[in-house]
Parts: C-alpha cells; structure tokens; sequence
C-alpha cells in the first residue's frame, strides 16, 4: 500500500486535488481510500465532515464514516480532546483498517497544518507517524501566503517527514505570473521541488448558496430550488438607496448582505445578477422583496445575525463538492493534468 499526506490550508483546494488525484489513480485499475484523521464540521446543521462524505461516495468506500474520520477540530478542541497519545493510537488503527483492503490511501489534512498541535497531532506529525510523505498546498495569493507555506515546509524538514513537493493552487489571474517567477523559484531555491502552479476556478472556488445557507443557519423565505447558485463574491448593503444600484451593477453572481429593514436596497440588488440575498437582524422583509425575489429566483435568508456577524461568518463558508458533482470534478482532474508535472505525480504513486 502506499499513500500521500495532503497538507494546506482551507481554501487551498486540497480536497480538489485529492478528488483529481483519485480519479487518477482509479483510471489505472487502482483501488483508492481516502482517510482525515482530523476533520471538520462547519456551520448549523451539518453532522458529519462533507470532504470525507464526498470521498467515501466517490471512492465507494465500505468504512464507517467515524473511521474515516476518527476526530474533530474547532477554535476550543482542548475543552473536548486532552489525550493525545490515545488519540494517536486510533488514528493510527484507523489508518490501517482502511489501508488493508486499497491500492493507495489519501491522507488530507484539516484547516491547518498547524491545527491540534498542542496534542501532537498537526499534519506534519501525523504524516510522520503514518510514515507517508507529505505534498504542501498553498493559496499562493500574496507574500505571507507564501512565509506560510515556508514555515509549514521547513517544519516538515525538523521533523523528517519526507516531503513530495509543493502544489500552487488557486491562484487568482493577477498573481498568476508572480507566483510562477517568483515564489516558486524561492520554494525550489530552498530545495522543495514545486510540481504545479494551478489558477482559480469558479467553478471550483466559489461556494454555492447552499453552503452559505448551511453556514448560516436562519430561516430561507424564497429560492430553495435555486441553491446551487454559485457566490463569488460578498458585498455589504450598506450605502443609500440612492447609490445602491450603481454600486451592486459593479459585480457579479454575488451574495449581498443588507439589514432587513432596508427594504430598497434589497430591492435594488435584485435589479442586478444577485445569487443570494442575506437579511440580517431577524426583520421579515417588505412584501415587495419576496415578490421580486421570486420574479429573479433569488433565494432570500432571513438570519437573526447583524450585518458585521453575518459577514464573518462568511469568511468560513468555502467550496465543497459533492459525488455528484460531475462537472467541477472534471474541471479539477483537468487542472492537475493541465498544470501540475504529472511525471512527478506518477512517481509519487509509483505508476
């Protein structure tokens, strides 16, 4: 058996890549498993870690989902976990379970590289202790994305975890070119091989509506049949009703964020490609809202958050694919074997 430890950041695409990865390999007549020893569960309603769902799915995978993900991280881990050593050991078990009966085992790692360290049980180690080499993904946006990704790769090296490689992705147009002449010829310069620098994908990137919902939580009053809107960016319904329609016409495919009881305002980012309206304090809104979302098939949110709270929460709303998600599924196989040196891929798996 052999395997890789995907290790990066959220919103590094990691799971895209293990998707790509396992397509790969299943091609070639291999038989895959997929394993998150540390996981997480986002927003109000969701149970278990939807990566690993997509994987077992995917992969059709006859492990309880509780194995494939033994553990849970969270901003107060150490009020829930306080024995790593035992934890470690059913990783470890966990680990072998899936391992007897595939080819290859994708390891991904959580939020961050760094998480659950204080039990001993980051990414690097846990690679370590698996004894599987490690592939670094980062976002490759700016130049701390990049002391980021040097930290996590000069970690691996004090522990001797063997390392892969380095994959960019995600990175957006503009950085495209300073990603290639610039940061990836300081991560080789250092001796970590880079293998790819792939650019962002909507497709890929943005999240649904339907994720924001389940981030959110309240209450949808209009569009549940139009969920899988994707939002690519986030604006505030903050300005007059004067200059909101000028101001919303600047984006697109937009999620936009306005008190309940502004009432037209909301009714002017209806008048502009909207994919979801977020109303925020709790306040039903004006009849004419709902009318005209429905008109647009916009769904409408009704959360009981301020606009500020609302717009954090956001921040940890990401892209997350589902088995039957064909097309970004596709679109992600294509991007490793677009962007990535699949001679240097094929060696990681020995094929």
């Amino acid at each position: 058996m052999k395997g890789l430890f995907v290790i990066g950041t959220g919103g590094s695409g990691k799971t895209a890549l293990c998707v790509a990865m396992a397509q790969r390999l299943t091609d070639s007549g291999a038989k895959v498993g997929y394993f998150k020893p540390i996981g997480n569960v986002s927003g109000t309603t969701l149970k278990y870690d939807r990566d690993a769902v997509l994987m077992k799915e995917l992969l059709g995978m006859e492990s309880e989902i509780e194995c494939i993900v033994p553990y849970h991280t969270s901003p107060s881990y150490l009020s829930r976990y306080t024995t790593g050593e035992a934890m470690l050991a059913k990783v470890k078990e966990c680990f072998q379970l899936i391992s007897r009966t595939v080819d290859y085992v994708l390891v991904e790692g959580t939020t961050s590289p760094q998480a659950m360290m204080a039990l001993g049980l980051d990414a690097p180690s846990l690679a370590k202790q698996l004894g599987l080499p490690a592939i670094v993904v980062s976002k490759g946006e700016n130049d701390y994305h990049l002391d980021e990704t040097l930290l996590s790769l000069r970690y691996i090296k004090s522990l001797g975890t063997p390392l892969a490689g380095v994959i960019f992705n995600n990175v957006s147009k503009q950085n495209l070119d300073k990603c290639r002449g610039v940061y990836a010829p300081l991560v080789e310069a250092e001796g970590y091989p880079v293998i790819g620098v792939i650019p962002k994908s909507s497709e890929l990137v943005a999240p649904t509506v339907r994720e924001i919902v389940e981030v959110l939580g309240g209450q949808l009053l209009e569009g549940a049949d139009h969920l899988d809107h994707h939002v690519e960016e986030v604006m505030i319904g903050a300005m007059t009703p004067e200059s909101a329609l000028s101001y919303f016409h600047r984006s697109i495919n937009k999620a936009v964020v306005v008190g309940g009881d502004r009432p037209a305002v909301a009714l002017a980012a209806l008048e502009t490609n909207t994919a979801v309206l977020i109303l925020t304090g709790g306040i039903y809104p004006d009849k004419r809202v709902l009318t005209r979302a429905a008109e647009r098939n916009v769904p409408v949110l009704l959360v009981p958050d301020n606009t500020f709270d609302a717009v954090e929460k956001l921040h940890f709303v990401s892209r997350k694919f589902q088995a039957t998600d064909t097309k970004a599924i596709d679109e992600a196989r294509k991007h490793l074997e677009q962007f990535c040196d699949l001679t240097a891929i094929n060696q990681l798996f020995g094929i």
